[in-house]
């Protein structure tokens, strides 16, 4: 008898033996493909020697160390290593356990940026609908994703304006009012003022809620000039697409925006340690710094000298073994895949995404998402079932993001397997 807290008590969940590269075995010795990375996590692939030796020199010589007494080499080493691949020049780390810590603290990062800039009256967050950003209290209160939040909605905070997303096929160029994915955005200014509103927080590509989505040129462009205009900090959520993902360093490289803070996981850590990180620029930096010198917020295991070594080290892998080169080049090979499936069967609506995070948006059918991912468990291939709501569209989802380091034959393996998994998948609608 398991004394394990499970998800989802209806589930029977095979036990994990081990991994290598792109697959995972179970302990009754079945094969899985892993063509979503687990939780578009283990970009770097499964059973990294490399990195378990990473791990073991750092544990023997020290496992924790409480970062309000000390710093550490492998932090330094993170913070070094972050600064060197983003785009522009002074970068700051705040390292975390994972996503939904790093969303907390850009959040309350921002509220006391504001503070220390004289601005006590700003403290709303501007989100979107159909987002998601994680499940604490404060960022599930950012997400817009009703069906997460019913449960907890009278917990969450009125302090998150949540506004429609950008549209499929917007008629707008992009710029300021002229375009209907950006107006949502104004008119919340205009209703609650300016003068309320500390940050605003978007994902340049959608994940879990809306897998695979990219708002239209120019979208991002007008979200910094607004932000700029009113003295609002802008917040971009990577933690799904950062680090290498989509074929750049971060999704919002393809538009060439510098957010205020970006947030990280997952991939930072390619899945051997628990990290996330908050990444500041440098005005957001000095107004703690020249300010209060204070931010006032910790976690136990911020900063751990282990995750951090790994973390570390994943961002020189990267570089190293040219894997977000390898992320577009192979996002390439999976898109075409991906599209010929789509031509054969009408209830496949949209294949949409970058590099190796490709969502596939399916015919309105209730059920038809998980139906596929579930038909591809049984043919030993794991996919990442998006759970979006009905706006927009985006009612029937998944992703396709197997790791960074997969290659030709590798790919050819997965779109094969994609091909056997939609046909059976063809057969038992249409019965």
């Amino acid at each position: 008898m398991s004394h394990v807290f499970y998800r989802n008590f209806h589930n029977k969940y095979p036990e994990i033996s081990h991994g290598h590269r792109v697959y995972l075995w179970d302990s009754g010795g079945n094969r899985y493909f892993d063509g979503a990375s687990g939780a578009l996590v283990a970009n770097l692939g499964h059973g990294r020697k490399d990195i378990a030796e990473v791990i073991c020199a750092q544990v023997e010589k020290v496992a924790f160390a409480h970062t309000m007494r000390f710093t550490s080499a492998p932090l330094e080493r993170l913070g070094r290593n972050i600064n060197a691949v983003l785009q522009g020049e002074g970068w700051y780390v705040y390292p975390t356990s994972g996503g939904s810590e790093a969303v907390e603290t850009a959040i309350k990062l921002s509220r006391q940026v504001q503070l220390e800039r004289g601005h006590p009256e700003r403290y709303r967050i501007l989100t979107r609908r159909s987002s998601y950003h994680g499940n604490s209290i404060g960022a599930l209160s950012a997400s817009g994703h009703a069906s997460r939040r019913k449960p907890y909605s009278p917990l969450l905070s009125d302090a998150f304006i949540l506004v429609d997303a950008p549209k499929a096929h917007c008629p707008g160029l992009g710029t300021g009012e002229s375009c209907d994915c950006v107006a949502p955005f104004l008119a919340a200014i205009d209703q609650y003022g300016a003068e309320s509103i500390a940050a605003m927080m978007v994902e340049p590509i959608g994940g879990s809620a809306r897998s695979g989505f990219v708002p239209h040129e120019g979208y991002l462009k007008s979200l910094r000039e607004i932000a700029d205009r009113y003295g609002i900090i802008l917040i971009f959520d990577e933690v799904m697409s950062g680090f290498g993902r989509t074929g750049k360093v971060l999704a919002a490289d393809y538009e060439g925006v510098l957010p205020d803070i970006v947030v990280v996981a997952k991939g930072l850590s390619g899945g051997y340690a628990p990290l996330g990180a908050v990444i500041a620029n440098e005005d957001i930096y000095q107004a703690i710094r020249a300010g209060s010198g204070h931010f006032v917020h910790g976690f136990t295991y911020s900063g751990n000298p282990v995750a951090a070594a790994v973390g570390a080290r994943v961002i020189e892998i990267l570089q190293e073994e040219g894997l977000i080169d390898n992320a577009a080049v192979q996002g390439a090979a999976l898109r075409r895949g991906l599209e010929e499936l789509c031509d054969r069967y009408p209830w496949i609506s949209t294949i949409r995404g970058r590099g190796l995070m490709q969502g596939i948006l399916f015919a309105p059918i209730p059920g038809l998402a998980k139906l596929v991912v579930d038909t591809a468990w049984e043919h030993g291939c794991i996919l990442y079932l998006g759970s979006g709501e009905t706006e927009g569209g985006d009612g029937e989802h998944l992703l396709a993001a197997p790791p960074l380091i997969i290659n030709d034959t590798e790919m050819g393996e997965f779109l094969d397997l994609m091909a056997e998994v939609l046909a059976v998948v063809d057969r038992r609608i249409s019965t």
